[in-house]
């Protein structure tokens, strides 16, 4: 099996999050009203791979990464 460069999924990884970020910039309830940039997010929940259930807010006064993949099966 080839095995690509770490460079090359890096860089895809990074056009994948960017691709990602601006199609969430235009998600909305259709009034136009998203955020600004130094706004504060407002707190959400979702399921993680384990099945637990975690929050914006439990990550209150910390960077936050949101990583969006494809579920095996």
């Amino acid at each position: 099996m080839r095995t690509r460069p770490k460079s090359t999924v890096l860089r895809a990884a990074v056009v994948l999050i960017v691709l990602a970020a601006l199609v969430m910039s235009g998600c909305g309830d259709g009034t136009g009203d998203g955020l600004a940039v130094g706004d504060e997010a407002p707190d959400f929940a979702l399921p993680e791979a384990s099945g637990a259930t975690i929050s914006l807010d439990d990550y209150a006064g910390g960077p936050a990464l949101l990583y969006f993949h494809m579920a095996d099966g």
